[in-house]
């Protein structure tokens, strides 16, 4: 159930009512999170946290603090349901519909089993977001969580803390810890730092890219090291970007863990993710490696390649545009801030005056960390120009098109279909041979020709296109993209408050331009 437009004081009381639980249950413990930019204390009401913390944040980890920024509270819930019932006794407007809902249903006979689903609560707190929850109650699996904005108080309870379920759920408190570093010179970023002799590499690339690979070979074989997943980018008093890490924890697959066991010096395996695909260890063993506020020098764009040998290059503008879409996009998908175009905006002014390079990995890994090592100790006789970005910056990667609008602070999404024919467009292609093309799969989508002209439509209207015949250029239909993406475009625009589908039907199958 989803509950909107409540006044500051409704808030106030919701989060009080909150704390007022939580007395009944009784603090336990204390602890901190020095996270080099920003200090989180933790207020614990069961001692089950204690393990996971202790594994996954042991480098960040403090007893004691003089000040903190925020506070994340933290309870095994025993009953959700009966957190949800206590709740809303507390909060009237609440409670009202909670007992609508369960007249309602009654009437219309609906099984006491789905019954429960009335307790899955949702809160929006409109004054900070209109899409992050303020409180979120899922009786279903288990979790309640809230977001004090305001004064900086987290809240998070947890039915099952068991190690394999809990830790499945993925790097403890990632959205907390991302909420709590927003700030105008902070961030938590998504991808990888490391380097040598204080001069930092920021890897910006998403998944299977080969920057955790090559970030926990390096770090093994020497390199100072923050982060090869989550970390913190913060600018100083001065404006230099600083790189902190927050997990001590690494994920492996099997393949990987194979090929590195002869590096792990100690680490230990936490968990298998509650999967066969990856293993999770503590490098607690290698914290003398770890470095906080450590200086950013460059920004480089790995790509395994083919060849035999890894080489170094400065990135072309187009390169440059992609690995800072993957930096920034990587990152709002993992913390589900795709709508928040001014962390967009902050996030590329950090990075977009470094130098980019373009680091082709070969497939030996152990060769591609040796010549890293041999291109940081050189770093001073490298070329170091400073690209001259364009407005719209596009990525494809694994046959999907994200694209980075950074006047607005705009991501754009399309599915593979939609990736395919913009490709086409960008080869030369023009939009009325791609027409003709797409009239075969006329019994397929009947509107796929008018879907096209939205397509095309949004795409110059947004800049993204400029029509620009290439002579001998022929449209080339990836059939089996059409086919999996059902002979229909889409294209997705993350708005402040919500996502549009751009191509989209009416009710009654007409199709309109937002």
């Amino acid at each position: 159930m989803l509950f909107q437009n409540f006044r500051d004081d409704e808030m106030r009381a919701i989060f009080a009512s909150i704390e007022d639980y939580l007395s009944n249950i009784g603090q336990k413990w204390v602890r901190y999170l020095d996270l080099g930019c920003r200090t989180v204390r933790l207020v614990g009401y069961s001692d089950e946290f204690i393990p996971h913390i202790e594994k996954q944040l042991t480098f960040v980890l403090r007893d004691n603090c003089e000040k903190y920024d925020a506070t994340l509270y933290l309870w095994k819930e025993e009953n959700p349901k009966k957190f949800s019932e206590t709740f809303a006794k507390s909060n009237p407007k609440i409670g009202m519909r909670i007992r609508m809902e369960k007249v309602y249903r009654k009437a219309k006979n609906v099984s006491a089993l789905n019954n429960d689903e009335i307790y899955n609560l949702t809160i929006i707190d409109e004054s900070y977001s209109k899409v992050k929850t303020a409180v979120s109650v899922d009786v279903t699996h288990g979790f309640v969580s809230a977001n004090n904005f305001a004064e900086n108080k987290y809240y998070y309870g947890v039915n099952d803390l068991s190690p394999e379920e809990f830790i499945k759920e993925g790097h403890i408190f990632v959205q907390f810890i991302n909420n709590i570093l927003k700030t105008e010179t902070s961030n938590l970023a998504h991808g990888a730092v490391i380097g040598l002799n204080g001069n930092g590499i920021c890897f910006c690339a998403r998944g299977q890219r080969g920057k955790s690979t090559l970030s926990v070979l390096s770090m093994m074989k020497g390199f100072e090291y923050v982060s090869d997943d989550y970390l913190i980018l913060h600018n100083d008093a001065q404006g230099k970007l600083l790189a902190s890490p927050i997990y001590s924890i690494i994920t492996l697959s099997p393949e990987m863990y194979n090929r590195l066991y002869g590096y792990m010096a100690g680490s230990q395996f936490i968990s298998n993710n509650a999967r066969k695909d990856k293993y999770v260890f503590n490098i607690s063993n290698f914290h003398s490696q770890f470095r906080k506020n450590y200086p950013i020098k460059i920004c480089m764009f790995p790509e395994i390649v083919t060849d035999p040998e890894p080489s170094i290059r400065l990135c072309t503008k187009e390169e440059k545009g992609r690995a800072i879409t993957n930096l920034i996009q990587s990152t709002l998908m993992q913390t589900q801030d795709l709508y928040d175009h001014k962390t967009i905006k902050k996030m590329y002014n950090m990075v977009k005056n470094y130098p980019f390079y373009k680091f082709n990995l070969s497939h030996d890994i152990e060769k591609n960390t040796e010549f890293l090592r041999d291109f940081m100790n050189n770093l001073d006789k490298q070329p170091r120009e400073i690209l001259h970005d364009d407005r719209i910056f596009t990525d494809i990667t694994f046959d999907i098109a994200n694209l980075l609008d950074t006047e607005t602070g705009t991501v754009y999404t399309m599915n593979k279909f939609a990736t395919n024919l913009y490709e086409n467009m960008l080869g030369g292609v023009l939009p009325n041979i791609i027409e003709e093309e797409l009239k075969q799969f006329s019994d397929k989508n009947p509107n796929l020709e008018n879907e096209l002209r939205i397509f095309v439509h949004a795409l110059t209207d947004k800049g993204m296109y400029q029509p620009t015949l290439t002579i001998g250029a022929k449209p080339n239909i990836n059939f089996e993209f059409a086919k999996e993406d059902n002979y229909k475009l889409s294209m997705t625009e993350f708005l402040e408050d919500k996502y549009d589908e751009i191509i989209k039907e009416k009710k009654e199958n007409e199709l309109c331009v937002k």
